[in-house]
């Protein structure tokens, strides 16, 4: 093996066999991607790893059983091992050794104890893989959609400040020297924006000054922080909130009326110009399908209409995902009831397609001016934390 198939950068440990195998570590051994061929997987929070590929202009993530998981992970702890040490630096030689003390049987011990740290299982908004989560809430008021299913039904519950300042404490302990690949911190679940906002704001000033790491938060349509005004985005921003996600999933009334009626889609368009008025970043999130082959052109149409009067700028992102029924069964029984009819993964593809030149299409008719902002495909699924 040549020296620079030996790289360590942004605390991130890389070793490459040849042109054939990659496999990257975190400074405390976890295993974070492994590529082979051409093909990447990646290791989740939990120790799931994941296949992500293409397949057909599709993008595909599939979850790999455990003895081939294990099998991974154990090629992974060889490259390591074997890797020749005579011309490595000392903090490169005491790094490469703690990786390879690890194995297999420590990355599920690992998994279990990280997933021990939460209330529920996190779920990393697009692009935030790197982050590390903390859960300042848990649970969503209405959880029957397809982001929130995974809240388990559970109505919001804020942690104390004690309890958060345990919670935070217990993260970094078990992140050891892996904290140094960590590229930000995510602020959950979809409640957390709607803590008290004293609370919220001193929350806000100690995560900057204890880590020094961009912070981010989210909602969903389903939940909109209904405790805040429009001063208290700009105190969020004055304090370090650098981005909010937003799922607005759909941007159909006929659509979102499938989930609740209650819901009213022009609330979250006005919250998202009152975050922006006050400087914070936004990324929105769209999943296609959302309303199945019965609603295609009303999801498709509704979606751009509200995207155009957001006021989005550079920074912002826009990000298109399709939505997986599989993940939530009181969707597909939305869908049987009201006989939607289910998007196949290439109609999938089309229909992003579509939202994505509809709400390049809309927002120049409506603002006179081109969308100046990325609107990326992506697969949520690869956000598991």
């Amino acid at each position: 093996m040549n020296r620079n198939l030996f790289r360590i950068n942004n605390g991130i440990l890389t070793i490459a066999s040849g042109n054939e195998e990659v496999a990257n570590f975190d400074f405390e051994g976890r295993i974070l991607f492994y590529t082979k061929n051409g093909v990447m997987h990646r290791r989740s929070s939990d120790n799931t790893l994941y296949r992500l590929g293409w397949e057909n202009d599709i993008r595909t993530v599939a979850t790999v059983e455990k003895a081939d998981s294990d099998a991974i992970y154990s090629r992974c702890y060889e490259l390591a091992r074997t890797f020749p040490t005579e011309t490595l630096t000392d903090e490169e030689k005491r790094i490469l050794a703690k990786v390879s003390s690890k194995d297999a049987s420590w990355l599920e011990s690992d998994g279990q104890k990280t997933t021990s740290l939460y209330d529920i299982k996190p779920i990393m908004p697009p692009d935030q893989a790197s982050a590390i989560y903390l859960e300042l809430s848990s649970g969503v008021d209405w959880n029957r959609c397809t982001i929130s299913s995974a809240y388990g039904g559970r109505t919001i519950k804020g942690k104390t400040d004690e309890e958060f300042t345990a919670h935070v404490a217990s993260i970094k302990e078990n992140l050891g020297e892996g904290i140094k690949a960590r590229k930000g911190l995510f602020l959950g679940d979809p409640g957390a924006l709607d803590v008290d906002q004293k609370e919220l704001l001193k929350i806000l000033d100690r995560l900057k000054s204890e880590f020094g790491l961009p912070v981010f938060a989210a909602f969903d349509i389903f939940t909109p922080p209904k405790r805040k005004n429009m001063i208290s985005y700009q105190d969020l921003k004055s304090h370090g909130l650098d981005r909010i996600f937003v799922f607005i999933q759909s941007g159909s009334y006929k659509v979102i009326k499938l989930f609740n009626e209650k819901i009213n889609v022009t609330e979250t368009l006005n919250i998202v110009n009152n975050i922006k008025d006050h400087g914070i970043s936004v990324s929105i999130v769209v999943l296609a399908g959302m309303g199945g082959k019965k609603f295609d052109n009303d999801h498709v149409e509704g979606s751009a209409n509200i995207i155009s009067q957001m006021y989005l700028e550079s920074g912002d992102m826009i990000f298109l995902s399709p939505v997986v029924e599989e993940d939530d069964p009181h969707y597909i029984e939305i869908m049987e009831r009201e006989k939607l009819g289910r998007l196949s993964p290439a109609e999938k593809l089309q229909q992003m397609d579509r939202l994505a030149k509809s709400i390049k299409e809309g927002f120049l008719d409506m603002n006179g001016k081109e969308l100046q902002i990325p609107v990326v495909k992506y697969d949520l699924r690869e956000a598991v934390f």
